[in-house]
């Protein structure tokens, strides 16, 4: 087959430059033509489909998703952790726990304020948080505290972790995160003691959050705060997920439902107002969950699995 000369010197730049490396400059030279011509040629053979580019790389999928969902809800940072049929849901947990706290710590500022939720999902976190110094910072609770039989995953106790592992100061929120009723909550959201942490709390930096599914996968139900009778009120109220002091619609919405008039601490509301609010997920069912936070502008980082990305775009 016959090969015209100029299909001959397009193929010729980009065999210099993909094949052997050269630089556009070097191949400008040799071939006795501009470099703006020689980036010409390569973008027309791009277009063309002389030249096709792929990333051979097992995370390069994570990377197109967590781009696409950059891009279909605005936010600063997503982060994708690849899921294939070999990895254990518990291995899959670990590296998105992981990779939530290495991207917390490169964050890190001085002076900055940050705001935790509770559950599960930021105990791992902090689990693989480094050791690191940065005593001006300062943590707090964005929700109530939570029964001593459940210590480890209380936001008190989440706080006085993390504060140890970057060496800052932290406060505490002296209240239930569920009150046993809506006359209590009432009471407790007009003292002092909780009027100052829940100031502190709407005015954080960076607030790092949990998200559950209360149908499907709620830290409240698995540590017996919420019972059969209100998962009722739950299913029959439109509830989509909770996180933080909410329990949330499918707009991103606070239900104001008796489980939720008993909650204290910040609402889903509040969290539009924090500059940085990153959410935490892992497993499939979660994604009916988080999208309406997304849907609601609640969140700007994701930190999440593949199997939740491809539910999300």
């Amino acid at each position: 087959m016959k090969i015209s000369e100029d299909r001959r010197k397009i193929l010729k730049i980009v065999t210099m430059y993909y094949e052997q490396g050269l630089t556009q400059a070097m191949i400008a030279k040799e071939m006795r033509i501009s470099r703006p011509v020689v980036s010409k040629i390569l973008h027309q053979a791009r277009e063309s489909g002389i030249v096709s580019v792929s990333i051979k790389d097992e995370s390069a999928y994570a990377v197109a998703l967590a781009l696409r969902l950059e891009r279909k809800y605005q936010l600063s940072d997503v982060i994708v952790i690849p899921t294939n049929e070999q990895k254990k849901s518990e291995t899959i947990q670990k590296e998105v726990s992981r990779a939530a706290a290495y991207y917390f710590k490169d964050r890190l500022t001085a002076d900055m304020s940050v705001g935790l939720s509770w559950g599960t999902t930021l105990a791992d976190m902090i689990d693989e948080m480094p050791y690191c110094s940065f005593p001006t910072m300062n943590v707090c609770p964005l929700v109530g505290g939570i029964s001593s039989e459940h210590l480890y995953f209380d936001t008190n106790h989440l706080v006085f972790r993390l504060a140890e592992k970057i060496y800052s100061r932290c406060q505490y929120f002296y209240a239930p995160a569920l009150a046993e009723s809506i006359e209590l909550a009432n009471v407790l959201n007009k003292s002092q003691l909780v009027g100052r942490a829940m100031a502190q709390a709407k005015n954080v930096d960076f607030a790092i959050i949990g998200v559950g599914n209360p149908i499907e996968s709620s830290t409240w139900m698995r540590l017996g705060y919420i019972e059969t009778e209100e998962l009722q009120v739950i299913k029959e109220t439109g509830v989509k997920g909770d996180a933080v002091a909410s329990l949330f619609d499918k707009n991103g919405k606070t239900v104001n439902n008796e489980i939720s008039k008993r909650m204290l601490g910040v609402k889903v509301e509040d969290l539009m107002e924090i500059p940085d609010v990153m959410v935490i997920g892992c497993g499939v069912e979660k994604a009916e969950s988080i999208k309406p936070l997304l849907l609601g502008n609640c969140l700007t980082i994701l930190v999440i699995d593949q199997t939740i990305a491809e539910a999300l775009v």
